[in-house]
């Protein structure tokens, strides 16, 4: 597994370009899902499993972000800082579903699933990281 990620790591090291258009494309999934009535447009059995998405939604999205920083600035990559980020992500996110015109509720909860989809992403970045040659 470890030859696959060091693989990956090296082809990218020199296509960052790869890393921002995924960044931009997964923000752009994610505030649609979370932003715009869904409830009509998605199977119920999908939005039964709501906290699992946004473990995944918010953990996916504070991984790339964080794992671009890391390619970018490897030497001030503080990843305590990232994680911050993934939550305030989230916490706006849940902010602009108060205020946003298209019936859709903040929750506590929701922003608690969002911050253990960063805190794994981010303890995901800390292992890769740790394996990653000089």
């Amino acid at each position: 597994m470890t030859k696959y990620i060091v693989r990956i790591h090296k082809f990218l090291l020199n296509r960052s370009y790869i890393l921002i258009i995924t960044i931009l494309i997964f923000t752009a999934i994610t505030l649609v899902l979370t932003l715009l009535p869904v409830q009509h447009a998605l199977p119920s059995d999908v939005l039964s499993h709501d906290k699992l998405g946004h473990m995944f939604l918010f953990g996916g999205w504070t991984f790339l972000i964080g794992y671009y920083r890391y390619i970018s600035k490897p030497e001030s990559t503080n990843l305590i800082v990232i994680l911050l980020l993934g939550i305030f992500f989230g916490g706006c996110i849940e902010g602009l579903q108060g205020i946003m015109p298209f019936h859709r509720d903040p929750s506590i909860y929701d922003l608690g699933a969002d911050a253990l989809g960063g805190l794994v992403a981010t303890l995901a970045l800390y292992k890769i990281i740790d394996i990653l040659p000089e």
